[in-house]
Parts: C-alpha cells; structure tokens; sequence
C-alpha cells in the first residue's frame, strides 16, 4: 500500500492545560500531542506536524519567534523552528543522553535545558550559533519551574519541589562557567521553628573518657559512620521539619525572584545575597473559607500587613489560599498569580503591604500564565482544556479565547454523508461535533454522566453512546449545531464497553460484561427497539459485523481466562437474517427475548492464537493482533457450524500472518469500502494495509506510545480522511496525498461511497425524518426515595401480609414484581416473563396453594396435639419440618461453619505451637545450664543459677588464638626484662590455663584496686589480662574483650557449681524429709491424731521441666475428642474393668496368706499392742460368785495382764509422741540449716553480681573507646577524601587559572596592539593629510574627531526600559540584533556627516572622501577597541574570580589538614588519656560527692606514699607557721594602737577643717545686714508688708482691666477670622484652577525636558551650598554668643559678698 500516497496531518485538536507561549504579537502557540498547535487572536489555527522521533518539551522564544522541540528518544535532537515558515533554523545534537526535561530560552541568543535520565545536566547552548557553552550535573529531583533571568541571560532559577537554585554563568571570551548558589527553603508553618535556630547542626563531641577535659568536635556523619557521597544526604535526612514547595517563578527588574509553593506560601528571593524569606503565609487549615465566594471581594479590602520575620496573616477571607499560587507572571503594575482556585489575582509587591489590587474569577483551575511581547494581554491556560484571555487592569474584558475541553476521549465516529462532521465522545460525557476540513468544533453536548462507548448510524444522522451505567443515549444530529437527546434506556447495569453499528447501519449491537451481546434495531422510526439477545462467554475483547448479500454477520471475541491481557481465546460467530424482525416472537427461545441459536446460526468456536481485536472482512475473513508474536492474523471462518465444540473445525487456524506493532495490544478497523485495514495500539502508530497486499503498509504516529498509544481510529464515509484519538487527550486527522498510482484507489473508495450513498439515500431520508419527528428526552425527576428503602418497604408489606394471610387462613399470593425507572431492559423482560406464566398457570397455582394451606393446618393441630403428650413421647420440633431439603441444607451450614471455626483454631493452635518450639529451643534446648532457682523453706528468699550457652566453636578459637597470642606477648615482655636486667629472674607461666581463680604472689599481681574489680575472687582472674593502664592499641583492647568475655563465662561456670552443690543438698534433704514424714504419718495414725504433715517438694522454679509437661489435671475444660478418639477410650475404659474384675477373682496366693499368717509376713509390736488380751469364757457366762478357785485364778491373770498391756500401750505411746518430736524438730533444724546456707549463696550471688557488673562495665568502656577510634577513623577517612577531592579541584582550578592568565595575556596583546593602531591613526592623520595647507589641516583634523550625536555604544545587557509601558523588563532583542541595530545606526550616522555638504570650503572632492574613508576606519577602531575593553574587563573578572576560587581551594586544604594534623594529636590523645577502673575505699575517694554521679574530670590519680609524705611535710609547715604567726601577732597589737592614735588625730583635724570652711562659706545677705544694722528690725518687716499689699491691689486693678482689653481683642480677631475663612474659600476654587493649570504646565515641561539643559543647576547648586555654609557659620557664633552670655553672668554673680571655696 506504500505506493498509493502517504497521509499528512490536516488537523489535530487537544490541549491539557500545558504551558501556552506567545510566538508573535498575536499568535500562541501550545504543544497537541505530537504537534504544535498555533492559534491567532481572531480565531484561526493552524498546526505543526512534527516529524522527529517522539517529542518531549517545547519553548518558543517570543522576541526572535523560534520554537525550540525537543524530540524524546535515545540521544534525542532539538529542533529549533522559525515562525511562521517553521523553517527549521537549527538543529542541537549531542547534548542529552535519553530525554529532556525541560527547555527554556533567555531573552537574547541563548537557551538552557534541563536532561533526564541518566545524565540529569543542566545544559547552556548558544543556540544561533548551534554551540554548547556549558554544562553541569544537577540533582535527580524533577524539576518544578526553570527560567533565565530577562534582564541577564547570565542568571538561570532552577526550583524542585524541596530546593531553590540559582546558577550564575560566568564568561571569559570563549569560555563559560555555571556556579550555583543554593536558597535554603524557608520553613512552611509560621509557628514552626526552623532546625538552624534549634542549633540542630552543632557538631557532637566526643572525649577519650567521661572524665577527661579534652574533647574533639565530629560531625554526625562520622558519628553514623558515613564517608563520601553519603555524608551530603545526611542533613537532608535529619532536617524533618516541613518546608515550602517551590512551583512556580517569577523575576523581578531588579534581579529578585518571586516563588509560589504549593502550599500557598509566596517567597522573595534576594539577587544579592540569595537568601530566602516568606513574604506571604496562607490561613490555617481550620482558617480556610468554605467557598470561592470569599476570595470574590473588593481589591481594596485585600490588605494584609507583611514584616520580615513570620508574617502570618489573619483575615482569611482575603487570603491566597493553598494551591492558589501554581504559576506567577509579572508585570508592571504588580504580581499576576493563578492557581487551583481558578481566581487571577493581582499582587502588589510595590509596597509594604501584602494587598490583591484586582482579581478575576476564571472558575476553572488555571495552569498557564502568558504575556503578549507588548504585556497588553494575557492569556491564561486551565486544566480543563480552555484559553482566556484578559487585558490586564480590566476585570471585564475576560473573554474566552478557545474551548475544547480537555479529557479522555473513549469513542470517535462520522456522521452519515452529507454532513461532513465526525463526533467525538469524553469520558466525563461531553459529545463533540468537529468539521471535517478545519477541524472546528461545531457544537458540543453533555450527558452528564461518564461515557465508555461511542457509535455512529451509516443509516441515518444518528449518535448513539454507552455509559458507565449501562445506559444507551441516542442523540439527533440532523442540526449538528443543536444536537439532542432524543431517547435513552438501561440495557444492563454493566458499562457498555462495546457498541457498533452494523455496516449498513439497520443494527445496533452493545455489549457489556455480563455475558450477553445485545442487538437493536437501528432505526429511528422503530424507536431502537431492541430485536433481543445472545450469550457469550467469558469477557468480551471485540465486536465487528459486516453485510454478505442480504445478512449481516456477527463476529465477537472473548476471553474466558483470568487475565484479561492474555487475549481472547473464544469466539462467537452469529447471522442476523434479513427477515429476523418478521414474527420475532418465533425467533426467541423465552420470553427474556433470548435468540434461539438455530434461528442466528450461532457457532462457538475456538481460536488457536491469543488475539486483541477483530474485523470481519468480506471474504470471510476475520483480521485480528496476535498477542504472542503481535502480527496481524487472517483466519476463514467457517461456513457451516462444526458437529462438535470439540472437533477439529472449531479451533481457527491463521490462514496468513504480515509483520504489525511494536507493544502487545491493539484493535482493528476496517474502511467502509472494507479494502483496507488499520491496525493500531499501544504503540501509538497506526498501520494501514491493503486487503489484497498485506505486505505494503502505510504508517503513521499521531500519539505517543508513552502515553498508552492510540485509543481508536475511524475511516470517513469516502475513506479520503483518518481520525484517531488517543489517551493523550487529542484528536487528529489525516488527509491522503495520492500518488499517480494511488489516485485510482482513491477514487475506487469515493465511487464506493457514491454508490453506499446513493443506494442509502432513501431509507436515510426517511429515518432522517422519523430522527426530526421524535420529541426530545427529558431527564426524569429523580425518585424521593432510594433503590434499598423501596425495596425494604415492598419486603415489610409482603410479609405483613403474608402474616394477615395465615392469620385468616386465607391463600397468599406473591405478588409480581413491579418494572422500576432504573431497571433495565432484560429485567423488564424477565417481569413480563413472570406475568405471563403466572396468567398460564394460575389454576394449577391456585391448586398447590390450596393443598399446602391443608397441610399446614393439619400440622399445627398435629403439634398442639404434641404439647400435650408426656415428655417421653414428646417429637422434637425439628421433626415436624417438612421441608427435608431446607433442614439439610442448614445443619451443612452449621457443620461448615464448625469445621470453619475449628480449622481457625487449629491455625491459631499451630502457630502458638511454632512460638513455644521457637521459645522452647532459644530458651531450653539450646541451654547448656539451664536456668533454675532454689527457694527457700521458712522464707521467701529464692536463689537463680546462670543459664548457660554451648559457646560457639567461633567464639573457642577467638578465646584459643587470644591467649596463645598473649602467652607469646608475655614471654617476650620477659625475656625483654630479662635481658635488660640480668641479675633478676622473671617467672614464665606457660600454662595455657594459669591464673584463673587462683592467688599469685603480689609481685606479679595486680591490686583489684588497680584492676577495677574481683574477678579474681571468684573464678575470674588470669594473668592473661592487660593492666588497664597498658590498653593503648586496638587490638589490645579486643584481646582484652575476649578475655574479660571468658572471665564471665568462668564467673558463672564457677558460681553454677556452688549452685549444682546446694540444689542436690536440697534434694538430698527432701529425700530425708520425706523418708521422715513416713515414720511421722505412722506415728500420726497409730497415736490417732489429726495433725498435718508438711511434704516439701521442689516447685516449678526449681525443677522448670514442669513447664514443659501439662497434666491432665491442669486442664479445666473438656477434652474435644473426635470420634475415632471415643471409641478408642472405651475401648481402654473396657480392658482397664475386665483386667479389675479379672483381679477380684479366685485368688489363692492372697487366700493361702490369710490363712496362715493373718494377711501378714511379718509380726510387728505395735500390731501385737494393738491386740486385746482374750477374756475367758466363764467371766461372761457366770456370775462372780460361782467362780472356782482356777476360775478365780485365770481371772486374775486377766486382770495382770490387761494391766500389764495398758502399761505397755501407755510406755509405748510415750515413746512415739517422743519420736514424733525428734522428728520433727529434726526437720525443723534441717530447713533452718539449708536456709541459712542458701542465705550464704545468695550473698555470695549478689557479689558474684557485683563482680559481673564490673567486668561488664570494664567490657562496655573497651567497647566505647572502640567505638570512638571508629569514628575518629571515619573522620580521617572522611577528611583524606575530602582533601584529595580538594587536591583534584585544586589542580583543576590552578589549570583554569593558568589557561585564563594565558588567554587573557593573549588577548590583552590584542587589545594593547589595537589601541596603539588606534592612537597610531590619530598620530598619522597630519603625515596622511600633508597635501593640505596647515590652516585646512586643522580644520580636518576637527572633523576627524567629529562624532556623531547620541550614539552611544551600549553592551549586550543594556536595558531599554519604557517607562510608560506595561513590560516590566527591558525589550531583549538577541545579542546580534542588537549589534546589527546599533551597527546601522551608526551607519546612518556616519553617511550623514559624510555628505558633501558639510565639506569645508575649498577642499577638494577626493581628499573628501579620503577622510571620510580615514574617518569611518576611525570610528571602527573605536568601536572595536572599546567591545574588545569590555571583554578583557570579563575576562579580567572571570580571572579574577577563578583566582579567589583558587585561592580559597588552597584556604580549604589548608584547613583540611590542620583539622587533619588536630584530629591525629587528638587520636593520640584519646589513646594515652585512658580510662580506668578502680575499686577504692570510701577514704581515698577525695574528691566532693555529686547529686548521682561522681565527677573525676578535675581529679587526679595518687599513690598513697606520696600522699603521707606530703602529709608530714604539710603538718612540718603548719607548726612552723604557728610560731611565725605567734610572732607576728604580738607585733602587729603595737601598730594596731598606732594606727588608732594617728586615725584619732586625723579625724580630729578633719572636725576643725569643716568648721573652718562653715565660717568662710557663710554669705552675708542684705538680710543678714540688714538685721545687723537696723535697731528695730519688726517695724521694718511690717512696713514692707504694708507697701506690698498695696502692691497687690494695685496689681489685680490693672489685670481686670488688661482681661477686658483682651475680650475686646478677641472679638475683634474671631471676625477677622470669619472673613479670612471666606477669602480663602474663594481662594481654594482659584487654587484648584491654578493647580490644573500647572500640571498642565508641568507635564507640558517634562515631555520638552529632555530637549533642553539645565544651565542653571550648578549655579543653584553652588549657591545651596554656600547657604549651607552660612548657616553652619551662624549656628557656630550663636554658641559663642551664648557662652559669653553665661560668663558675664557668672562674673555678675561674683559681686556677691562670698568667700572663696577652697578645693582640697
């Protein structure tokens, strides 16, 4: 088919509410799944087909109009377009290795990107150049906005959703650096304290000892252990406080960077010093409004008051909220921020107040912001698929720029012919109507429930979709602007996943999962009755029907295996006859309207290969995807139905088999001439085929495979269009471009179509018609009440009236169900069903009902009849149940749900026998020693052994290899002292085994002073063991692990024995108890008391194995047994009474033994006193009086011997309670014995405890210091990387500094030697001019150095602000625009003084043009000379700046290795200053007691001899000191009484001094003379007062008359008053004239401002400055003034009569 043409893009229509760009003053732009989508102002859109291997992000770069695409594939291109021609400017390769994330471009030439996997750089290119300038490793984390700074390319914002960072670019010449700079993320609750202010980083220290004064700081990457790369996520992880989640960025003019986080948070971004703080904090979360409501308010009353620190804000109703800032814009008037609200708001970032100046309400969550190039307009993007558009400053001018409401599509089909409209279904219910040419959206209609299906009637201009709910709406589009829905019923409450008319659209087929494929009859004037249905099995993959002759056939694919995804594996296969709709009824095999299978000759066959998909072809053929190999399949189907679901014929076979997609999945179409097939899927490509030639194929790829490919595909009436849709959310439509060869086929499909319209143009007008005629269906009021309460209500009346019924004993009739709204097609069906067997069967109903009402009565009377039976012949009332079905169907429900909850139980019995077998063997088996008590008899004093491990053979061989090894370090210590010190001998222990537990001589002994515990004494001592003082080395301290490890094994092993000792003594001592208490229960029995007898035995504490054996008598239920254990107990129970009753039998050896012997082997004493003595028979036969004298006789032997046996019964009860005593207190005294030896054990235990302790304690600090030379080990390590990552960055950096001395040497040579030509030219204008008088010479001379006007060479990043206009930025035109701008500028300029006009009189033309010539060589030179200053300026920067990177490289490894040479005097340290453990009297102990723990860290160490003798030298001194001290008593009593003397004269002299300056001070008033001179003083005094009074009288005359004075003068001032008021109003309204008048003036003076100069300003200027001076001189001299003012006074006052005041 590849020779037929291709197919181009026409249209594609889709936006999800991506970033839109301006790429002209009038022109967006937005990326449409693989394409670019370009819409203008006023309606007209055009579309991009791009052509790379996929495509990934886009930027459109609104000054130079280019769109850069960034393809997304391995080692993806970018392609940068030229708007409009989207001609391809330039093509970057080679930078990304999979794809990109994210591009950006700067204002002028340069673009910035953003790579993913694997690589993650940020990348800088030079794109009109096509050249990479930089590139730099940033984080994996994706990233949340990336933008250039606009008013300087050299500073990129790159924000995630946990970091902020500014990369600077720096340059020198050809060379390009980016540093970054890290903001740290201000926190996002105002009320949560920051880690830093916590002091969460401090480093921990760590010392050698608890108790020493020398610590060394380690970061906690070497307390966790972490070295390299790992050490940088460590404060990430520890920093758990909430921070705020960058989104969105704006810059300022200024250079600082507005940054919206999710939160709601609004964060300023100093330029300088890059440091973040939050300006804005959104409402709690208790504090946030119900409603968008609150946020509709007047701008004015936005205002909330910002301060640096926290500023929280309270007025939640004015708030931003949280999701409200997800993209920023900035313009001049303000902040623009929009969000999930829905609501654009204007931010006042002028001032100090937080205030929203204006806002607009979009209702839509908006997700892109974007300025025209003028800032006149904004377009805004939402996520719902819409662009608006807003004048900014004008709320009303909001108006809808496009509408295509983004979503899923789930369906896609056209119209019949003549329309020329294809209809498009969403899955929230949105059907659209779209033009076939333009792709316009004509109209569009909601169903207002999600859509799954989607169809379109070949007949008639009719649209049929299938929703979640099973639903089928029909709409009417014979007015495709005004589409209606016309009718809708339920078919099945399963989503209808399949719906397809048939080809000539007379049928409508649905399918849902539940197993029936629905056929409807298509037609409008039928009203869509539905004709019935058929059974399939399993889930439905396809549906496809096609026309033979007059039929339609049917083809439906199924999967009955549990993974849908495997493909289907069944296939129904069923004819529609052309007369099925006649006698319909005949044609069902029940009332349910199911199709009888002869009448559809449905065949079940079976398809060989796994498939997605299917088409039935004209041929026959069904065209399917395989789903193992992905190749399109060709398989016959069958004419005739196979004999058998199991024979031969009704497995399909593949017929042909071509090449097809690339992922599993897919679907198949075919055209409506049926001679091509489109196959598409998951892949995103759409292949199409030829019927005749499946080999040729024709693809295209409308939708990315990364976005799950296409969705559908659907051919146009003619087959001259394809549109597909895909789950990307676009539709797309190609067109065919036909070959010469394809023409033909081209035109073969449109006479196809002529001739399908032609032969349809009837019954389509018609139905057409019959479409027009139906009315349009309403929404039904939806029911008061729900599905469960009808159904609950119909239950309760059912059944009260079920009870009414037997109450009466009348016949109860269920009644039949009623249809409800809801119900669907099928149960209405099956109701109809119901009624229509109830009216056939009504009498035979009747009957039964009749019948069993009898038997029900005869079984009540029956049971009553049974209450009154005796309780021997009672039934049980399970046996009056008829119902035999019914009670067995119940006792399996109860047996199941025994069985259930015993097999619950017998898991939960399994699994607690795991437990206790884990238990059992940590615990018990695996005990070497198991672990055991000893209790006490008279107290409760009990006693526990060790419980001991096997040691591990591991473990044996560390023990083994340790004192081998130390044995060797002994004798070489040894032999060393030997052979330093010959004369002495040093003895050798070679026992591998010595020293343990036992004492050795003193000499060679530690103290346990100095060893820190008593190990020694009881089993734990070697002489194997370090001195504590010894321990410097790692290895050291790990031998002296082991062996302390061993002396605890011993210490136990040791105890464990005494242990052993005492419990066998415990028994022992049972053992005699109880051989005791046999006597003792004797004794009891024969002396007949009624004491108990204690029987000691040993507990569950002492002999544990009891745990382990559970009797029958611990168990207090019943035993569950099964019946095979029954029978086999009674069996037992039947032997265990027939061996009984054997027993009990004939038995002589017993009967021989009581015959003889009396039951009795042996005679005993107390039997035989048990006996009485026989009386003799004449003693009861005759009276005493005729006894005979032998009778007498024998009656006082009698009497002698009972006598005498009561004797022997008394002697030998004495004798028993005396032995029952001993006994008694024979065990008395063996318990308190055994008590008081077990006390001694457990002294024993808690020193055994205590020496445990120790060694454990000695254990621990070994494995402390172990612990801290780790970490010291991990410092250095950490350190010596750290230094080498230095060195490499050292010697990279000294490579950079070298390269960017020698490139800015270079090319200051090149600028030195253009300068000396510049000044070199001027220096040689007189010797090129020397054809001229001197006077002219001159005269050109001035004219060479003549420039023009106002053309002022500006850089790259000079600004051009407009003051006036709405764009806060500069107008950025690229580097070379600019250059090529400033270049014709100055052209112009210089043609302009070029002219001949200005050409000096008499001068000759060509020496003219000479200096012109010579002139613009000049002005080049300059130029060039002063762009060649700027760059060595950069480059002298860019020096400099490598060369304090450098520097500061070197500062760094010099800190590193002093913090190396620190950490290894500190090392040192830690392993001389040990820690050790003493066991010291509480005497020697000095040092003073804290509240828990002593503190040694001040304390030394002393031996005791040295203590005494400083004692004795101390009491020595002390004696001496008393003598000394005695002496000097005595003489310091004599300068005591000296000193008082002298104290005593002093203060005398001191009283005579003051009196002495009372008498001078004393001032002699004119009071005091007068009161000396005046000899009556009194009528002096009231003479004065006389004069005084009349003073005052006089005084208060002239103040009345000065009060009236003043009234007068106040009356007169209020009216002047009145009439000033009136003046000035009438001033005020010729103010407001002159007012007017003068801005007038004003503003007519500052648009003529710039065309004047101030010659005045430093004449104004000068005179300010000498008033200034004035004016400092005045104030100089009023100081001087004041002072002399002040000295005359103090000289007026000196003429008072006054002493003067001498100062001591």
């Amino acid at each position: 088919m590849d020779n037929i043409g291709t197919l181009e893009l026409a249209w594609s229509q889709g936006y999800n509410g991506g970033q839109v760009y301006y790429v002209d003053s009038d022109v967006l732009c937005y990326q449409c799944g693989r394409n670019i989508k370009v819409v203008a102002e006023d309606g007209v859109e055009t579309v991009f087909a791009f052509k790379g291997r996929g495509i990934g992000p886009i930027t459109v770069h609104k000054i130079n109009k280019h769109i850069a695409i960034a393809e997304q594939c391995l080692n993806p291109k970018i392609y940068i377009y030229s708007y409009p021609t989207f001609r391809e400017h330039v093509v970057i390769e080679d930078a990304a290795q999979l794809e990109y994330q994210k591009l950006v471009f700067s204002s002028s030439e340069y673009m910035a990107g953003l790579s993913g996997l694997p690589d993650f750089e940020l990348i800088l290119w030079n794109y009109e150049k096509g050249i990479k300038l930089s590139s730099v490793k940033v984080g994996s984390s994706l990233p949340t906005s990336f933008s250039f700074n606009p008013c300087n390319w050299r500073e990129i914002c790159l924000t995630t959703s946990d970091s902020i960072t500014v990369w600077i670019t720096e340059q020198s010449h050809d060379k390009y650096v980016m540093q970054p700079q890290n903001v740290k993320i201000p926190v996002a609750d105002p009320n949560c304290v920051d880690d830093d202010e916590k002091d969460h980083d401090r480093a921990p220290t760590r010392a050698s000892t608890r108790m020493t004064r020398y610590t060394v700081e380690l970061p906690k990457t070497a307390v966790a252990g972490l070295v390299g790369d790992n050490t940088t996520y460590l404060q990430h992880i520890e920093d758990t406080t909430v921070r705020c989640s960058p989104v969105s960025q704006a810059w300022t003019p200024s250079g600082d960077i507005y940054i919206g986080c999710d939160g709601g948070q609004l964060i300023k971004v100093n330029d300088e010093v890059f440091k973040a703080r939050v300006i804005y904090y959104p409402p709690q979360r208790s504090e946030t409004p119900h409603s968008r409501a609150s946020s509709a308010v007047e701008p004015s009353s936005r205002k909330t008051t910002l301060t640096d620190i926290q500023p929280v804000a309270d007025d939640v109703g004015n708030l931003i909220l949280q999701g409200c800032l997800t993209t920023l814009s900035l313009h001049r008037k303000g902040l623009y921020a929009a969000g999930e609200d829905g609501i654009l708001r204007l931010i006042d970032i002028k001032g100090k107040e937080f205030r929203i100046l204006e806002h607009c309400d979009i209702g839509e969550d908006i997700t892109s912001l974007s300025f025209s190039p003028s800032y006149t307009r904004l377009v805004l993007g939402t996520s719902t698929g819409s662009l608006h558009m807003y004048e900014p400053g004008v709320p009303e001018s909001l108006k809808l720029l496009k509408r295509s409401h983004f979503g899923d599509f789930v369906g896609i089909g056209c119209l019949a012919q003549a329309s020329d409209c294809i209809i498009s279904a969403r899955e929230d219910g949105e059907i659209q109507g779209w033009s076939y040419d333009k792709g316009l959206l004509i109209s569009s209609l909601s169903v207002k429930t999600p859509v799954i299906s989607l169809s379109c009637s070949p007949m008639s201009h009719l649209v049929v979709v299938g929703t979640e709910a099973g639903y089928l709406y029909f709409i009417d589009y014979t007015n495709i602007e005004s589409p209606r829905i016309v009718d809708r019923y339920r078919i099945a409450r399963q989503p209808i996943i399949h719906l397809s008319f048939s080809p000539e659209g007379q049928y409508l087929f649905a399918a849902a999962n539940n197993s029936h494929v629905f056929v409807i009859d298509g037609r409008p004037s039928t009203k869509f009755e539905v004709l019935g249905y058929t059974d399939y099995e399993g889930d439905i993959i396809s549906l496809s029907s096609m026309n033979k002759d007059e039929d339609v056939k049917v083809v439906v694919t199924t999967s009955t295996q549990t993974d849908k995804r495997s493909g289907a594996n069944k296939l129904i296969y069923f004819t529609l006859p052309s007369d099925i709709t006649t006698d319909l009824r005949s044609k069902h095999a029940s009332l349910k309207c199911d199709f009888k299978d002869d009448c559809i000759k449905k065949m079940n066959l079976h398809l060989t290969i796994p498939s997605y998909g299917g088409a039935v072809g004209i041929d026959n053929t069904l065209y399917t995807i395989s789903q193992t190999s992905k190749k399109i399949v060709a398989m016959n189907l069958p004419d005739v139905k196979p004999k058998k679901l199991t024979s031969p014929e009704s497995y399909l076979v593949a017929s042909s088999e071509v090449s097809g997609h690339q992922l599993p999945g897919g679907e198949i179409k075919l055209s409506p001439h049926g001679k091509w097939i489109a196959s598409y899927g998951t892949d995103g490509t759409v292949i199409l085929r030829s019927v005749g030639n499946m080999e040729a194929t024709v693809s295209i790829t409308p939708h990315e495979y990364r976005n799950d490919g296409v969705k559908s595909v659907t051919f146009s009436e003619d087959g001259q269009r394809i549109f597909t849709i895909g789950h990307d959310g676009v539709l797309t439509a190609y067109t065919w471009d036909y070959t010469s060869i394809g023409l033909s086929k081209g035109k073969s499909a449109i006479e196809s179509a002529r001739a399908r319209k032609m032969r349809l143009m009837g019954p389509q007008k018609l139905e057409n018609e019959a479409l027009t005629l139906m009315a349009e269906w309403t929404t039904p009021m939806s029911a008061s009440r729900t599905n469960s309460t009808l159904d609950r209500e119909e239950r309760d009346r059912i059944e009260k009236n079920k009870q009414d019924a037997l109450l009466n004993e009348d016949i109860f009739t269920t009644p039949t169900p009623t249809p409800r709204a809801d119900n669907t097609w099928l149960e209405d069906n099956e109701i109809y069903a119901i009624k229509e067997e109830d009216k056939q069967y009504a009498d035979k109903k009747h009957d039964l009902r009749c019948q069993i009402r009898d038997i029900r009565k005869s079984i009540q009377k029956m049971m009553s009849m049974n209450e009154s039976q005796p309780d021997i012949e009672k039934l049980n009332r399970h046996e009056f149940d008829l119902d035999i079905d019914e009670q067995a169907r119940l006792q399996g429900l109860g047996e199941a749900e025994v069985q259930r909850v015993r097999e619950e139980i017998e898991f939960d019995n399994l699994a607690k026998m795991y437990l206790r077998e884990i238990i059992k063997k940590e615990c018990w088996d695996d005990m070497k020693v198991k672990g055991r008590s000893i209790q006490a008899y008279n107290s409760p004093l009990e006693v526990a052994n060790f419980p001991l491990k096997d040691r591990l053979k591991s473990d044996l061989e560390m023990l083994e290899t340790v004192k081998q090894r130390r044995l060797i370090e002994i004798a070489e210590i040894e032999a060393r002292k030997a052979e330093l010190e010959p004369n002495t001998k040093f003895p050798i222990n070679t026992d591998e085994e010595g020293g343990e537990g036992e004492e050795t001589d003193d000499k060679t002994t530690e103290h346990p002073s100095t060893t820190g515990s008593l190990g020694a004494l009881y089993g734990g001592g070697s002489n194997l063991f370090y001195s504590q003082f010894d321990l410097h080395t790692r290895e050291q301290k790990i031998t002296q692990i082991v062996l302390l490890q061993d002396a605890l094994y011993r210490i136990k092993v040791a105890f464990n024995k005494d242990f052993d000792d005492i419990y066998t003594k415990k028994e022992q001592e049972i053992m005699k108890i109880k051989d005791k208490n046999k006597r003792i229960k004797k004794i009891i029995e024969d002396l007949d008391l009624a004491e108990k007898v204690e029987e000691p035995e040993l507990g569950i504490l002492e002999k544990p194995e009891l745990l382990l054996t559970v009797k029958d008598e611990e168990v207090k239920v019943e035993k569950f047994l099964t019946p095979e254990q029954k029978k086999k107990k009674e069996a037992e129970e039947k032997a265990e009474e027939e061996r009984r009753l054997r027993e009990k039998g004939d038995n002589a050896r017993e009967r021989a033994l009581d015959m003889m012997m009396g039951g009795v082997l042996e005679i005993k004493k107390e039997d035989e006193l048990k006996k009485d003595v026989p009386k003799p028979q004449f003693m009861t036969t005759k009276p005493q009086t005729e006894w005979s004298e032998d009778e007498q006789k024998l009656a006082k032997e009698y009497e002698k011997k009972v006598a005498d046996l009561k004797e022997e019964r008394e002697k030998y009860r004495k004798q028993l309670e005396t032995e029952l005593r001993k006994l008694e207190s024979q065990i008395a005294d063996g318990m308190v014995n055994f008590d008081e030896v077990l006390n001694t054990l457990f002294m024993k235990k808690i020193k055994v405890m205590m020496v445990l302790y120790q060694e454990e304690l000695k254990i621990n600090r070994l494995r402390y210091s172990l612990l801290l030379e780790e970490e010291l080990e991990i410092r250095e390590q950490e350190l010596n990387s750290n230094l080498e990552h230095k060195k490499v960055l050292k010697l990279l950096s000294t490579e950079a500094v070298s390269e960017s001395r020698k490139s800015v040497e270079r090319f200051r040579d090149d600028y030195d030697r253009l300068l000396a030509e510049d000044k070199l030219m001027d220096k040689t204008f007189r010797r090129e001019f020397n054809d001229v008088s001197a006077v002219m010479a001159d005269i050109l001379f001035k004219l060479f150095k003549k420039r023009p006007r106002g053309q002022k060479f500006k850089g790259a990043d000079t600004p051009v602000l407009d003051a006036t206009g709405p764009n806060p930025f500069a107008e950025r035109p690229s580097t070379a625009r600019l250059n090529s701008q400033s270049k014709a500028s100055m052209a112009l300029a210089i043609d302009e003084l070029d002219k001949p006009s200005n050409m000096p009189e008499g001068l000759e033309l060509h020496i003219w043009d000479r200096l012109c010539t010579y002139r613009r060589e000049k002005i080049e030179s300059e130029q060039l000379v002063k762009t060649k200053a700027l760059t060595l300026a950069e480059m002298n920067a860019f020096l400099q700046k490598r060369q304090e990177e450098d520097d500061s490289l070197r500062n760094e490894i010099e800190d590193i290795m002093q913090q190396i040479s620190k950490l290894k005097e500190d090392r040192q340290r830690f392993i001389i200053n040990l820690e050790v453990q003493l066991l010291l009297k509480q005497g020697q102990v000095e040092v003073d007691a804290g509240r828990f723990v002593h503190d040694y860290k001040h304390s030394a160490l002393i031996d005791r001899s040295d203590v005494e003798k400083l004692n004795e030298e101390i009491q020595n001194f002390g004696s001496n000191k008393i003598k000394s001290m005695q002496e000097s008593k005595d003489f310091r009593k004599g300068i005591i009484l000296s000193e008082w003397e002298h104290k005593r004269m002093l203060m005398e002299m001191d009283d005579l001094q003051n009196k002495m300056k009372d008498i001078q001070f004393m001032k002699v008033t004119r009071e005091i003379q007068a009161f000396l001179n005046e000899t009556n003083y009194d009528a002096k005094k009231s003479q004065d007062i006389s004069i005084l009074e009349q003073t005052l009288a006089l005084l208060k005359k002239h103040h009345e008359k000065n009060i009236g004075d003043r009234q007068k003068t106040l009356r007169e001032l209020n009216r002047q008053i009145r009439q000033k008021e009136t003046i000035n109003h009438e001033l005020d309204g010729e103010l407001k004239e002159f007012i007017v008048s003068v801005n007038e003036r004003k503003h007519i003076d500052d648009v003529n401002a710039e065309r004047r100069l101030d010659t005045g300003a430093e004449k104004r200027y000068q005179e300010i400055i000498q008033r200034r001076k004035l004016v400092d001189l005045a104030k100089a001299q009023a100081q001087e003034v004041a002072v002399l003012r002040a000295e005359v006074e103090r000289l007026r006052m000196r003429t008072f009569p006054a002493l003067v005041q001498v100062e001591h």
